[in-house]
């Protein structure tokens, strides 16, 4: 059994490595209030596509390795790698590096199905700065509330956060609120599930630097057994600074 996760491990490296949206699958950014259980082990990889205009298209290919350290305590590592075709420049090369640590707070019961957790995120600036691939050069930090309450047959989540956002050299960027709100249905006697999804930023700063953006998205997971899932969603902005387009394809493996 050790053997085949460690080849299922491979599988997904390989995709990532031949080769900015951090989220638990099968979101595009919402988090849950579930960490991952004490000593299990959390495998996300998934290709997002992000195009915001007719000249202008990010891919980020990505692995995603949660750890349950203890219980309600949960450590992810984000490894994604970026491919940008911008006013007929490209480039492509390894992202930047997170760590996310979140803790679960209240855990939801039969009597009260709500959990309560928080999560903070460090963005390491191993990809440099780069305006062709949005990489800054330095340090973000933020803090995620997180809250998810089933109403079955549905399950919603909300997020909403406040990230400080570093400053490259020679300039001052705002800060940001970032906030989401999803579903997922459960259909019965299916192991299809159907996802929908609304998220957003808005900087801090003054309305002539703000570049919020607002975005609309829903599609399905599927658990192919007890331990993949595998997902697709697709989203689409709804202001003028947002996004035309996102898609989202990917797959978790869950093992002890």
């Amino acid at each position: 059994m050790k053997n085949s996760h460690t080849a299922f491990l491979l599988f997904l490296l390989l995709l990532v490595l031949p080769s900015p949206v951090w989220a638990e699958r099968p979101f595009q950014v919402t988090e849950t209030a579930i960490p991952t259980e004490r000593g299990a082990y959390r495998v996300e990889s998934g290709f997002l596509l992000n195009r915001t205009s007719a000249e202008r298209k990010l891919t980020q290919v990505g692995l995603n390795l949660r750890y349950g350290l203890i219980q309600n305590l949960e450590f992810d590592l984000e490894m994604p790698y970026l491919f940008a075709n911008a006013n007929g420049k490209k480039k492509n090369k390894q992202g930047d590096v997170l760590l996310n640590t979140k803790i679960r707070f209240i855990k939801g019961r039969a009597a009260n199905p709500l959990s309560i957790a928080g999560q903070m995120i460090i963005k390491f600036p191993t990809a440099g700065e780069s305006k062709i691939l949005e990489t800054s050069g330095v340090v973000d930090v933020g803090f995620l509330a997180i809250a998810s309450k089933a109403f079955t047959p549905v399950t919603a989540h909300i997020n909403f956060g406040y990230f400080f956002i570093g400053n490259p050299p020679g300039e001052d960027r705002s800060d940001q609120l970032r906030y989401a709100l999803a579903l997922d249905l459960t259909l019965d006697a299916s192991p299809i599930k159907l996802i929908g999804e609304l998220y957003g930023r808005a900087d801090t700063g003054s309305a002539s630097d703000a570049d919020d953006i607002v975005v609309v998205a829903g599609g399905f997971a599927l658990q192919a057994n007890q331990a993949l899932a595998l997902d697709t969603t697709v989203g689409y902005g709804i202001n003028s600074k947002s996004p035309d387009y996102l898609i989202n394809i990917g797959a978790t493996y869950t093992f002890d």
